[in-house]
């Protein structure tokens, strides 16, 4: 784009001299328009204006004089051309003043010097300008584009960007892995932490999402520019754009300034090359799709019982690698995807990270979440490997649970239900990251009772009038009582889980009493009270007990 600097060297310009503000003569011009009433209101399009006046509307007014510098440094001007020997011999010393102190270029040309022709000039540079910009916009374009045509990948795209604007890019996943990424010239602390640990960290995904940038790259489908964020390591300039397919974000492509400012060829080609970006992704999705597709036919026909496979069955799970004559576990794994996000892309990335480690595993999207089949003779295996899982793939933001089957050898449909029941409700109860089946115990039977087995439990109903006089009062009585009795008792641990006193909590004990119309010392109503909680954790979410309980008559 064309400087005040650039500028300044041109013919029209020959009897010009910067009188004030040379700290800005790197300022970009955008547009030229002369004032004869200079005044300190401007539109949003000022921006990058270079002004012209001889200062007639301010002659006669010290006060604007002093107030018109700031305002136009605060609207974003490029600079001001002053046109001396019509009303001022110089221009004032108070602008000088300001425009020295904001580093706001003030140029004078003699009477002499006509403006027309110096913005006549300047808007034919621009123009050329813009003409060059969007041609080497347009090669990039086609270069990125033929690269993909040629089997090129993310690496490759990367690879290439980097090389044409000299500046360090990467890619990342909707949930913030490092999909690819190529360093050109220096970068800040945040860029080589995420190389180093293969994700954005997670301070800098939290402050991301709490300033707003993902939902505005989510709405607006176009790059923006960050500014700095010292206290998180972001040292450098960035522009993002989201790689965006079907109105589903694919990933998120990044551009650091490095030892040059950024510029509006930056913005244009990193908008290309999330284009191109999401032709490569798309591709690599149609791939894993038709992957998944015929995993997920494959994991019907499983699913039947053994006596009623056929020998088309048996070679297509051979193919796959799955084991028909050893015994097995079943991990699901689910998590809300990010804003544009989908199953599918987690179970892509778990499917990469087996690779990594170099487990085997059959890897299966289905509507709720990621089931994961291996091989496997111990129960302790399968849940080692569950807890990896969320805590290595998943992220702070978007937390990740697992629920694990036995270990079994007699069918894939006994051990998928299991891991699926385990994970509904380590969901509902908001336990571990991992549940295990066989560590269910009494919550197997709760969860298979059906509602209706329920109504009329009196105990049921005692936790319902806790719940119901938390909600008019604000209070937390159910949780106390939760906390109460998941440390069987121990008013220490218990004050401490919820963060209250222990005179609190004994209080609260006594309005639970109250209320409720229980004797907490005594052990078999702290039985029916505990499996009661369970039950309404289990099924309160899904307004089952609201429809069906009531106390006996």
């Amino acid at each position: 784009m064309l400087t005040l600097r650039q500028a300044l060297k041109l013919p029209v310009f020959a009897k010009a001299k910067v009188v004030a503000g040379e700290g800005g003569l790197d300022n970009t011009i955008r547009r030229a328009h002369v004032v004869d009433i200079p005044g300190t209101d401007y539109p949003e399009w000022a921006a990058g204006l270079l002004l012209f006046t001889a200062g007639y509307g301010i002659k006669d007014d010290l006060a604007q004089q002093a107030e018109y510098i700031p305002a136009l440094v605060k609207h974003g001007v490029a600079g001001l051309v002053f046109s001396t020997g019509w009303y001022f011999q110089s221009s004032p010393e108070v602008m000088r003043a300001a425009a020295n102190a904001h580093n706001f270029p003030i140029i004078e040309v003699p009477p002499d010097v006509q403006f027309v022709y110096i913005i006549e000039r300047l808007y034919a540079e621009i123009l050329n300008e813009q003409l060059a910009l969007r041609e080497r916009a347009n090669e990039i374009h086609r270069r990125l584009t033929q690269l993909v045509l040629d089997g090129g990948d993310l690496s490759a795209i990367t690879a290439t960007l980097a090389d044409i604007l000299e500046r360090s890019i990467l890619i990342e996943s909707p949930t913030h892995e490092v999909l690819a990424s190529t360093q050109h010239g220096p970068v800040d602390e945040s860029r080589l932490r995420t190389i180093e640990v293969g994700r954005t960290p997670v301070e800098v995904a939290y402050r991301l999402r709490k300033r707003g940038v993902y939902a505005q790259l989510q709405k607006a489908k176009r790059p923006i520019r960050l500014g700095t964020m010292p206290d998180i390591g972001m040292w450098m300039e960035r522009v993002v754009a989201p790689i965006v397919s079907g109105g589903e974000a694919l990933g998120y492509i990044w551009i650091v300034a490095g030892d040059h400012p950024l510029t509006e060829l930056d913005e244009i080609a990193i908008d290309h090359a999330a284009t191109v970006a999401a032709l490569a992704l798309m591709k690599e999705q149609a791939v894993r799709e038709s992957q998944q597709t015929m995993r997920g036919d494959l994991l019907t026909q499983l699913l039947r019982p053994p006596n009623e496979y056929d020998g088309a069955t048996v070679e297509r799970a051979r193919s796959a690698g799955y084991h028909l004559d050893r015994a097995h576990q079943v991990l699901f794994v689910v998590g809300a995807p990010p804003a544009g996000g989908s199953v599918g892309q987690l179970a892509s990335r778990l499917e990469s990270w087996l690779r990594g480690i170099e487990v085997w595993g059959l890897v299966v999207g289905r509507e709720r979440g990621v089931a994961l089949i291996i091989d496997s003779n111990s129960n302790e295996a399968g849940r080692e490997l569950a807890e990896r899982i969320v805590n290595e793939i998943g992220h702070a933001a978007f937390p990740l649970q697992a629920g694990v089957s036995a270990a079994r050898a007699n069918g894939l449909r006994p051990a998928y239900d299991e891991a699926v029941e385990a994970v509904e409700v380590g969901a509902r109860l908001g336990a571990a990251k991992v549940t295990c089946y066989w560590a269910l115990g009494l919550l197997d039977w709760l969860y298979r009772l059906p509602p209706e087995a329920m109504s009329g439990n009196v105990f049921l109903a005692k936790v319902r009038a806790l719940a119901e006089h938390d909600a008019k009062s604000n209070s937390d009585l159910v949780k106390t009582l939760e906390a109460y009795l998941e440390f069987g008792g121990a008013l220490a641990e218990a004050a401490a889980a919820i963060n209250v006193h222990r005179n609190t909590l004994l209080y609260r004990l006594g309005r639970i009493e109250s209320i409720a119309g229980v004797d907490l010392k005594d052990a078999g109503q702290r039985l029916n009270l505990h499996v009661a909680l369970k039950g309404w954790r289990l099924y309160s979410s899904h307004n089952l007990l609201a429809q069906t309980l009531s106390p006996r008559p």
